[in-house]
């Protein structure tokens, strides 16, 4: 009776120690969505404090940082709905160019383009599962990123 004992809670021991394995990937994944998160909303912080003067660059921006913020968080709540009932991987990170030569006067933009390419970065490190959230943030995180270099752009041209 006593080794029926032994052999059931080391059973339940097992199962409890692979269910927790399956369930951390979804924890650890989230940290890459919150991570983009909270670039995306700095990235919206530095925007903000930019001058205007930016051929409305600077504004497109904006309005896609804050679609790109609702994307995430849409992510974030599809994972936590979505049960960890399929598998996950790890996505390939496709390396993304940095400019980080600006002038003096463009910091606000070269800093919200900087937290942007890492917000990029973030949700390429998340897994794919999120409902194409995912993605559709990581399309409005780069065309962000093409509006506050088109604002660089033009404020050094006009």
């Amino acid at each position: 009776m006593r080794n029926e004992m032994r052999k059931i809670g080391a059973a339940a021991l097992g199962l409890v120690i692979c269910l927790g394995m399956f369930a951390l990937p979804a924890r650890a994944d989230q940290k890459f969505m919150q991570n983009a998160l909270s670039d995306l909303r700095t990235a919206q912080q530095f925007l903000k404090k930019a001058t205007a003067d930016k051929g409305g660059h600077r504004q497109n921006a904006l309005d896609i940082v804050a679609r790109a913020i609702t994307a995430v968080n849409n992510g974030i709540a599809y994972d936590r709905q979505n049960p960890n009932d399929r598998p996950r991987r790890r996505n390939e990170v496709d390396p993304f160019e940095n400019n980080f030569r600006a002038a003096a006067d463009q910091y606000n933009m070269q800093q919200a383009k900087n937290f942007l390419e890492s917000a990029l970065g973030n949700l390429q490190k998340a897994t794919a599962d999120k409902g194409g959230y995912r993605e559709q943030a990581m399309d409005l995180v780069r065309e962000a990123i093409g509006q506050t270099q088109k604002g660089i752009d033009y404020d050094r041209r006009n």
